[in-house]
């Protein structure tokens, strides 16, 4: 069995992006259905995310993806992730306390941190676009203004690159 994701995380992310378009009644439905403090099947995350930003493309999906990521900070800072370094120091950690059983290929995972930039790799399955407005909409939800954000492919994996003030 693949990892779980609580049903207030999976619903701000994807509720958001299903409402930015129409065309997804059936999944906004569901959705709206779901309850926070349940958890949820991670496939059927990837599967959905995958899905709308085959329909939504790279733009729509950062931009939802941070907004998404100001609007659920409260949820890594409720678990102690309650500064850019906790949350940046070690983001797989951030991860896993929000997703039981996350596959590690599905992490992300910082390479280095300092006061003013991170940088974090990943081989996930999901969107690149999302994982980069996530980690925008962290740093602007701790007040940072984002200066550079960025990805890199790197030996099959996705390089992300933040700096801020």
């Amino acid at each position: 069995m693949s990892g779980e994701i609580q049903g207030a995380w999976f619903k701000a992310i994807l509720g958001s992006m299903t409402a930015a378009a129409s065309r997804f009644p059936t999944h906004q439905r569901t959705i709206n259905g779901m309850r926070d403090d349940t958890w949820y099947a991670w496939e059927d995350y990837v599967h959905l995310m995958r899905e709308l930003h085959k329909s939504l493309g790279d733009r729509a999906v950062e931009a939802i993806a941070q907004r998404s990521g100001m609007r659920t900070l409260p949820l890594a800072r409720a678990r102690g992730f309650d500064s850019v370094e906790k949350v940046f120091g070690d983001f797989d950690s951030v991860l896993r306390s929000l997703v039981k059983g996350l596959p590690s290929t599905d992490s992300a995972r910082t390479v280095a941190f300092m006061p003013l930039a991170a940088e974090l790799e990943s081989g996930s399955r999901l969107p690149a676009p999302l994982l980069l407005g996530t980690f925008r909409g962290f740093l602007m939800g701790f007040g940072k203004i984002v200066t550079e954000a960025k990805t890199t492919p790197r030996l099959g994996m996705q390089r992300y690159s933040l700096k801020w003030m």
